[in-house]
């Protein structure tokens, strides 16, 4: 609990508040067995913005079977990548909290024998928040993937699998 002497001024106490946030998110990452995602520091994109993330390989595709979010899932570490290249396309930004579109461009040769749908559904539930009774991951694009009102998937011939993702805040 933040307490201030008397007579400290608002700025003080929320100085000290921040502080207190700060080594909150400084503290070593062993202690959890995953990483939750990181707090913002900066307002969440508006209106008319696009996050843009490219990564390499396949997008994690949503199965019936085990969630992607578990270690175990055989497609987990693409789950952890785009994590970690959405976090770093969002730069500190919150995450939005109102209506967004998102388009996936899949380039490679193939997919996996993933339908354009599973992408979608692997994607939205990395890109969001999620809690479960072992683990909780913050949001990272956007809160909840019911805030997608349009979306595209497609597949383009390339040499080498990769995929690009575009979410346009509406």
């Amino acid at each position: 609990m933040v307490t201030s002497s008397k007579g400290a001024s608002n700025h003080e106490a929320a100085y000290i508040l921040g502080m207190q946030v700060q080594r909150l998110t400084d503290q070593p990452r062993d202690i959890l067995p995953y990483d939750p995602g990181t707090l913002p520091t900066r307002p969440a994109p508006k209106a008319g913005d696009v996050i843009r993330i490219e990564v390499d390989g396949l997008p994690p595709a949503k199965t019936i079977r085990r969630s992607i979010r578990n270690e175990n899932h055989p497609k987990y570490e693409s789950f952890v990548l785009l994590r970690r290249k959405a976090t770093a396309a969002m730069a500190g930004r919150a995450w939005v909290f109102g209506p967004v579109a998102v388009n996936i461009t899949l380039f490679g040769p193939s997919n996996d024998g993933s339908s354009m749908v599973d992408y979608l559904g692997g994607v939205m539930d990395t890109l969001d928040g999620s809690s479960g009774p072992t683990f909780t991951y913050l949001p990272i694009v956007f809160e909840d993937d019911c805030q997608v009102v349009r979306s595209e998937v497609k597949l383009q011939d390339h040499p080498t699998s990769k995929y690009l993702i575009e979410v346009e805040v509406l």
